[in-house]
């Protein structure tokens, strides 16, 4: 199983979707930001067509534009794909009926619009089955699929029900992050997660998600708002839910924030030798951010000693999914502003059967 996100069609060539492709997954999971609603803007190795998109034709002309690519094709043509969407296939940053941006004015009426749009674009054009339909401005999208025995995906939906973020988004030490009211997923959502967890389907109990997950605090105690930093009791209810069920191997997968990342998570954040509980997975971006950097240096680790693995290039995770581990191979290409770069394999971890947490190789 291979999975990815953030794919910016003006940032750079879809190289490390062919990479994907060769490959030759049983399945892709596809995490957001399958298209940008921006319009055409400087700089980038080709150009969006239009102005940014507001409109259901402006949404659907975007769709075809980036599945014209024929690396996206083959990435495709190779295996099935689970997805979710992040936040760029509506507006960057939204949060329920709250908009993020200013730019284009929009009123209510017309932001409404746009979101119902976006959602009808995105399920008439993303391997979604009938009872996923939208109505009106919102679209059932958070679903439970089991790969037999091995492996349950539970995929979740973190914009359309969070609360606004806190203290105005971006990086703040914001106290009302830990306010136990405020929710990522909602109420109705967060149930149904622990209802399936409970369930021990399968062997594996895979979270395919958006935003990142672990702590990371910088220096000042700053945290990304958009995040599940910005969202702390909503993520300590279900880490907490996850152990009150005896849940073996909870792996959380997770994109928007264009490098790749691999995190324990802990009982308790702020004890560095707490009990680790489960594993994080964080893609890189497909082309967003351009060719990033090749640098390792682990940001913030110094405040948050479960982060393991930190990369800025551009690429994937490939994973071998078997009953005894999970193998998971972070792969990158060293550009996306020339075309066919190779990919290699910056960093391999395992995570055993009942042994939450990561062992590098």
């Amino acid at each position: 199983m291979a999975f990815a996100s953030c794919a910016h069609y003006e940032s750079g060539y879809y190289t490390a979707y062919r990479r994907m492709a060769e490959d030759r997954p049983d399945l892709i999971l596809h995490l957001g930001d399958y298209i940008y609603e921006g319009g055409t803007g400087t700089g980038g190795v080709r150009a969006h067509a239009g102005a940014e998109i507001v409109s259901l034709a402006d949404y659907r002309r975007r769709y075809a534009q980036y599945k014209s690519d024929p690396d996206l094709q083959a990435a495709h043509a190779i295996a099935p794909w689970l997805v979710v969407p992040d936040d760029h296939e509506v507006e960057n940053n939204y949060a329920n009926m709250v908009r993020n941006d200013s730019s284009p004015a929009l009123t209510t009426a017309q932001w409404t619009a746009r979101r119902t749009a976006a959602y009808r674009a995105y399920y008439e054009n993303m391997p979604l089955r009938p009872s996923q339909a939208p109505t009106g401005n919102s679209i059932p999208l958070f679903r439970r699929v089991r790969w037999g025995t091995l492996a349950t995906f539970h995929m979740l939906d973190t914009r359309q029900f969070r609360d606004d973020q806190a203290c105005g988004d971006g990086w703040k030490v914001c106290a009302a992050a830990d306010s136990t009211t405020r929710s990522l997923t909602g109420a109705a959502q967060e149930a149904w997660l622990l209802d399936g967890l409970a369930q021990h389907y399968g062997t594996w109990d895979i979270l395919g998600q958006q935003v990142f997950f672990a702590r990371q605090f910088d220096a000042s105690g700053a945290a990304s708002m958009d995040a599940w930093d910005g969202y702390r009791a909503s993520r300590a209810r279900i880490q907490q839910g996850w152990l009150d069920r005896s849940v073996r191997n909870p792996l959380v997968l997770t994109g928007d924030v264009h490098a790749a990342w691999a995190n324990d998570l802990k009982a308790d954040y702020a004890n560095s030798n707490s009990a680790t509980i489960g594993t994080e997975l964080v893609c890189t971006s497909i082309t967003s951010g351009g060719n990033g950097s090749a640098a390792t240096a682990i940001p913030n680790v110094a405040t948050n000693p479960h982060l393991k693995f930190h990369s800025g290039l551009r690429g994937y995770v490939r994973t071998t999914i078997s009953p005894a581990q999970v193998r998971a191979d972070f792969r990158a290409v060293t550009t996306v502003t020339e075309h066919g770069a190779a990919a290699t394999t910056l960093k391999s971890f395992t995570i055993l059967d009942g042994q939450p947490g990561l062992r590098a190789l």
